[in-house]
């Protein structure tokens, strides 16, 4: 029998150059360094969004709730408008104790100010597209209840209501073009309704 001839060079080029080539395959060592980084990326972000909610835990806050260190801060977090009240309430001697804000359901903020002897006897909340979150205002039952105007053709309701401790604080909310405005008061009527027509004048 005759061997088969063989095949020439470059038919063996031909049949290799036509077979296929095996796809590159991950190795262990890439995998590995992948789930790492991933791992990596994935505790950063728990670690920033923790650090950024410490401040909240520290205070006491409800969850959702941000403390702020500054009018600045609030209003880049909110997009509402509150450092025109700074020059009211300076001349009214409050100063600011505390500034929250949230993000749901509306977007908000609580500026919480103590008086000239360091006691939190007014808060000032604004938010925009609702009413104030209980967040931010926890809800107190009224034991009174009047209408009052503050200013010609706006009239609005004014509640009070009594604290365990005893102490009697006064809600007073307005609505205009940006939004909801209420305060929450300590003393005296005729003060709060002083304020509160002073606010509408820098807020609307």
């Amino acid at each position: 029998m005759e061997p088969f001839p063989e095949i020439p060079n470059l038919c063996r080029h031909e049949v290799a150059a036509r077979q296929p080539h095996p796809e590159p395959r991950l190795t262990g060592n890439v995998v590995r360094a992948g789930w790492t980084t991933l791992a990596v990326l994935a505790g950063t972000a728990l670690v920033l969004r923790t650090a950024d909610m410490i401040p909240g835990w520290l205070a006491g806050v409800p969850r959702g709730v941000h403390l702020c260190a500054s009018l600045e801060e609030a209003e880049a977090r909110t997009g509402i408008g509150i450092r025109g009240t700074r020059k009211i309430l300076d001349s009214n001697t409050f100063a600011i104790s505390e500034i929250r804000t949230t993000a749901k359901p509306v977007q908000a903020v609580a500026l919480i100010m103590r008086d000239a002897r360091g006691t939190n006897q007014l808060t000032l909340f604004r938010s925009r597209g609702g009413g104030i979150p209980d967040t931010l205002r926890p809800p107190q039952p009224a034991f009174n209840e009047i209408t009052v105007a503050l200013r010609p053709g706006q009239m609005t309701a004014l509640r009070a209501a009594r604290k365990d401790d005893g102490s009697v604080w006064q809600d007073l909310e307005w609505s205009d073009s940006q939004g909801n405005t209420a305060l929450r008061y300590n003393g005296r009527t005729v003060e709060l309704l002083h304020l509160a027509k002073q606010l509408t004048e820098v807020l609307r």
